[in-house]
């Protein structure tokens, strides 16, 4: 049996307020010959890429809320899968998005701006970025590298927020609330790109898998939902998370990264899973 792990990365994996993580490598040096750590955020490639290379992991991952799954060259063999597979570097890229990210901001942009107080990730400035996130300039230049998603910065209340949340849903767009910023996927979300994600190793790897999640925020329910293992992580910020399924959830008492360790060894003595 393969286990598989579909983790969140700010506030889950790393430290919400520093985005500390060494304390793991450890762990993951130890669990990563017989799991597999699918690491599933808002963040972009750049940002994936560099944190997988400081870990020396090579597996997969899932980008910019489930907007596109990246997979190593070689991983299995992508030209079975009636999807539009392309090369991205070292990497086979797999696209769930289909919207037209330009297009859509121009709506939300035309639609929307008049009456509630907002700006796009990309519409921020590197100093104001650094400012509510506390990245360094490079790790900016990163976050901004967005192929697929531009995350909206709120700056108006709550109530209109509430509001402007029910007047885009209408839209088939999901709006979610991350660690800083609100997220918004038409046609995607981490749930299904775990879900896809899911469908295609057990048809390329002929294997029973346990899955297990991590998250901490509302942009990871979709994928907490539909594993056989939910973890939600402790928030010195956030509100508690609350699973519609019943079982085999998991409620960490330790926030990030401590947590994240504290979620995966619990799961892995119910499963009687030794490494």
């Amino acid at each position: 049996m393969k286990i598989l792990i579909f983790s969140d990365l700010d506030g889950t994996f790393m430290n919400h307020n520093d985005y500390s993580y060494s304390h793991l490598k450890n762990f993951i040096s130890k669990i990563k010959k017989k799991s597999e750590i699918i690491f599933t955020s808002s963040k972009t490639f750049s940002e994936m890429s560099k944190i997988y290379e400081n870990l020396n992991i090579s597996f997969p991952f899932i980008v910019e809320n489930g907007a596109c799954i990246y997979f190593p060259k070689n991983y299995f063999n992508l030209k079975k899968i009636n999807q539009k597979v392309v090369e991205y570097e070292n990497f086979h890229c797999l696209k769930l998005s289909d919207d037209s990210l330009k297009k859509f901001k121009e709506y939300v942009k035309k639609k929307f701006s008049k009456n509630f107080k907002f700006s796009f990730f990309s519409e921020l400035s590197n100093q104001k970025i650094a400012e509510l996130t506390n990245l360094t300039p490079n790790k900016i230049a990163d976050s901004k590298k967005r192929q697929f998603s531009d995350p909206i910065f709120w700056r108006d209340s709550n109530k209109n927020l509430q509001a402007f949340k029910k007047k885009l849903t209408k839209n088939e767009t999901i709006i979610t609330e991350g660690g800083r910023f609100i997220h918004f996927n038409v046609g995607y979300d981490k749930g299904k790109a775990v879900a896809k994600f899911l469908e295609i190793y057990k048809r390329q790897k002929f294997q029973s898998v346990l899955s297990i999640s991590l998250g901490d925020s509302e942009n990871d329910l979709s994928m907490l939902e539909l594993t056989d293992y939910s973890c939600c992580i402790k928030s010195p910020k956030k509100k508690k998370l609350y699973l519609k399924k019943s079982f085999n959830n998991y409620y960490s008492e330790k926030e990030a990264p401590f947590g994240w360790k504290e979620s995966l060894e619990y799961v892995f003595k119910k499963e009687n899973l030794n490494f």
